[in-house]
């Protein structure tokens, strides 16, 4: 091996060590038998030869474009399309939305709100994102679905929504009930408990609410999200009905249709209820989630849309090839009934 290729291999291993896996200089300087000086020397090499690239990007900057094409497609009353590229990691893209959901909820909330949360990643990444900003007259924050016992903060719901209404100086209520149960009666007889029926008679009242949009992945997400819960039977039952994604636990097809329960019961929101709340914020990104999205946007469910621009793009390309679609379908059948005549 040459002492070119020696030196390459060398900054590459020292890049890694220093941007993939956070190590110090001095821990790597350790490693290595180097001087500190010399790692910080060999990174600064790397940087000159092209082996590594730096990007900062704006996290307060949107895609104004994709913003208006989004209200534009789907009615909405707002957009918010943040940067993204291929490159980055989930991790990254689902900071910047849950900053960008977190600006724009404390731009948007107001006091005496009735607000509701559902769970997931991102909206774990929105409310660790704000900033206290106490309102005069509290909001009233409330969960959406029940939880699912020994899983990860993103989906514990109730602490979402402490955490939510302690930033605006609000009030909230606790869920303490699963989100999946046996049987229907086992559902009726919880909603019976006056702290259940409490929570969920108030979810007629809420007039914002704060949503994930989940895509149906029976590989990754969804299998990871209801191990225990979704059968290989109820799996393949989603996916002959046609269903791209769930707001809540409650899955929907790629035009926005309820498809059947994946389990015998839910306690959680329906998709009529979420459809008639006023201002529904949904946080979802990435190129996984354009068929939930899609299907959501089409539905009617969402009324602000926090997204990336991978996502976005995604989105009004389909929207787009659907809508030519339909107008070839209606052509179609306007030109058969012609022909009848």
């Amino acid at each position: 091996m040459s002492k070119s290729t020696d030196e390459r291999a060398l900054l590459l291993q020292i890049s890694r060590l220093y941007y993939e896996q956070n190590q110090t200089q001095e821990q790597i300087a350790d490693a290595l038998k180097l001087s500190r000086p010399k790692i910080a020397r060999l990174l600064q090499r790397a940087r000159e030869l092209g082996i590594v690239q730096i990007t900062i990007r704006d996290p307060f900057a949107s895609d104004h474009a994709l913003e208006r094409e989004l209200i534009d497609a789907f009615g909405l009353r707002a957009a918010i399309v943040v940067p993204a590229s291929p490159t980055e990691g989930e991790r990254v893209v689902s900071r910047r939305l849950g900053q960008a959901a977190a600006r724009h909820l404390t731009q948007t909330i107001k006091g005496g709100d009735i607000v509701g949360i559902g769970w997931g990643r991102t909206l774990h990444q929105v409310v660790n994102s704000l900033t206290p900003a106490p309102l005069k007259t509290p909001p009233h924050v409330l969960p959406l679905v029940g939880g699912l016992g020994q899983v990860a903060p993103s989906f514990q719901v109730n602490e979402l929504a402490q955490q939510l209404a302690t930033a605006y100086g609000g009030t909230w209520e606790c869920l303490y009930a699963p989100a999946v149960l046996e049987s229907q009666t086992a559902l009726a007889a919880l909603t019976a408990q006056s702290d259940v029926r409490r929570v969920v008679e108030q979810w007629k009242k809420i007039n914002v609410a704060l949503v994930g949009v989940g895509n149906l992945d029976v590989h990754s997400e969804v299998q990871m999200l209801f191990v225990g819960y979704l059968r290989p039977r109820d799996q393949k039952r989603l996916l002959d009905a046609g269903a791209v994604g769930d707001l809540c636990m409650r899955f929907f097809d790629w035009n926005g249709r309820a498809c059947p329960p994946a389990v015998p019961a839910i306690l959680g929101i329906e998709l009529r209820q979420i459809k008639a709340i006023e201002r529904v914020i949904a946080v979802a990104g990435g190129a996984n989630k354009i068929d939930a999205l899609e299907g959501a946007l089409r539905g009617g469910y969402i009324k602000t849309l926090v997204t990336d621009a991978i996502a976005a793009r995604g989105i009004i390309e389909r929207a787009a090839r659907n809508e030519k679609r339909d107008v070839k379908t209606r052509t179609r059948r306007q030109s058969a009934r012609g022909t009848r005549r």
